[in-house]
C-alpha cells in the first residue's frame, strides 16, 4: 500500500484514500459526532468548539506519537465521504487505530466491508490484525467478535483484541513486538 497514490477499491464498493486538507470539516464532524459527550460541557457553542478542537488535536499527537507511521484514510462510498480509518501497516502486524462510520452511514455494513476487505489482504500476507477497543463498549466488542477476532489482553480500561490469519499457528507464536506490555513480561492476560 506504500505506493497507493489514488484510492484502493474495496468490497461493498468501498474505496479508501489518504486524506487531504478538503477532508478536515468532514473528519472533525466524525469525532465530533462520535463523542456527544464533549457537547455537554458547556452553553456556549464557541466554547463547545474549541473543546472539540483541542480534543481533536490531542487525539490527533496522540495517534502520531503511538504509531508514527500510520495512514490515516478517508473512506468513501460512491465517491462520498463515510468513515475515516487510521492504521500503522507494521512488520508484524496491522494495527487498527481508529474507525469511524459517519452517523448516516451506520448500519449499513459498511464497517465489516471495510474490516473484511483489510482481512483479506492481511490474510494473503499472513499478517494479525491488532485494535484497542473501550473495556466497556459492549456493542463494539459484539461488532469485532463477529468478524472473528479474539481478546489478546485484558488492559484496563482497554481490552486488546487480535485477529489471525487462517493459517496462523496461534498467539503463543506471535512475535513479542506485537504483544502487550504485560504479556511481553510473562503476565496473564
Amino acid at each position: 500500500m506504500a505506493v497507493l497514490n489514488g484510492s484502493l477499491p474495496l468490497l461493498g464498493g468501498l474505496t479508501v484514500r489518504f486524506s487531504r486538507p478538503s477532508d478536515d470539516d468532514f473528519l472533525m464532524g466524525l469525532f465530533m459526532d462520535a463523542r456527544p459527550w464533549l457537547a455537554k460541557a458547556h452553553h456556549d457553542r464557541d466554547f463547545i468548539r474549541t473543546l472539540y478542537e483541542q480534543q481533536y488535536g490531542a487525539r490527533r499527537m496522540g495517534q502520531e506519537s503511538r504509531y508514527p507511521e500510520h495512514l490515516d484514510f478517508v473512506v468513501e462510498k460512491t465517491g462520498q465521504p463515510v468513515g475515516r480509518i487510521v492504521m500503522d501497516l507494521g512488520r508484524y502486524d496491522w494495527r487498527v487505530s481508529e474507525v469511524e462510520i459517519h452517523r448516516l452511514a451506520r448500519g449499513k455494513g459498511i464497517g465489516t466491508d471495510l474490516l473484511r476487505s483489510f482481512q483479506g489482504t492481511a490474510a494473503q500476507m499472513r499478517i494479525p490484525i491488532t485494535l484497542s477497543v473501550a473495556e466497556v463498549d459492549t456493542r463494539v466488542h459484539w461488532f469485532y467478535h463477529r468478524l472473528g477476532f479474539d481478546l489478546l489482553a485484558k488492559t484496563s480500561p482497554s481490552l486488546e483484541l487480535i485477529w489471525l490469519p487462517p493459517g496462523h499457528p496461534g498467539i503463543q507464536h506471535l512475535p513479542p513486538q506485537i504483544l502487550p506490555a504485560q504479556m511481553q513480561q510473562g503476565g496473564a492476560s
